[in-house]
């Protein structure tokens, strides 16, 4: 099974589909002179991409997403500028055409729109989730007044939070576990 591909200015080259995306993505590289660090993608004429870039498994046979005998236009995938917050990004599709038709521009424009949405949204709600574990360690850390209900209790504690000391109930000088100073009479135990 073949697809034309389509580049610059009305370019075109047969591409066998019977192999795998990954292969297929080196091979239009290849062909187009693509460096292989730029991220490109196919599209057809209606300007539909096929996002090979978001695949997860390019392992899987490019005739599973292409069509036999149709015309593939090659898109380079732009994003956002490295070392921001938007580096990942996408920021256009663009046709590597020399001429490209209105319609595959706006198309393409639209889709990434759509694209760059969802992926601003997500990067929000991981602002989002950073930002929300801090603000909970600092209210946990943070010791707020116990508030009892008004039924007579007092909000005072049951007891004094510091005990005075009482002296020892036995003489001073005097080991109380010491064996020589127990005896059975002395404590009552035996009713002697």
């Amino acid at each position: 099974m073949f697809i034309f591909i389509k580049h610059g200015d009305n370019q075109q080259f047969l591409a066998n589909t019977n192999c795998s995306v990954l292969l297929l993505l080196h091979y239009v590289h290849h062909e187009v002179g693509v460096p292989k660090t730029d991220t490109i993608d196919l599209c057809d004429a209606m300007g539909t991409m096929q996002l090979f870039f978001l695949k997860k498994t390019l392992g899987d046979y490019a005739n599973k997403f292409l069509t036999a005998r149709n015309t593939y236009y090659v898109c380079r995938v732009e994003r956002g500028l490295a070392g921001t917050v938007f580096e990942n990004v996408y920021r256009a599709f663009v046709p590597l055409l020399k001429n490209p038709e209105p319609k595959l521009i706006d198309a393409l424009h639209t889709q990434c729109d759509l694209l760059r949405r969802g992926q601003i949204k997500m990067l929000r709600r991981q602002e989002a989730k950073k930002v929300a574990p801090s603000e909970s360690s600092v209210k946990s850390s943070v010791k707020l007044p116990v508030s009892l209900p008004k039924h007579g209790l007092s909000q005072q504690p049951p007891f004094p939070a510091s005990l005075p000391k009482a002296p020892p109930p036995w003489p001073s000088g005097m080991s109380f576990l010491s064996k020589s100073n127990i005896h059975a009479q002395d404590l009552g135990c035996f009713g002697g």
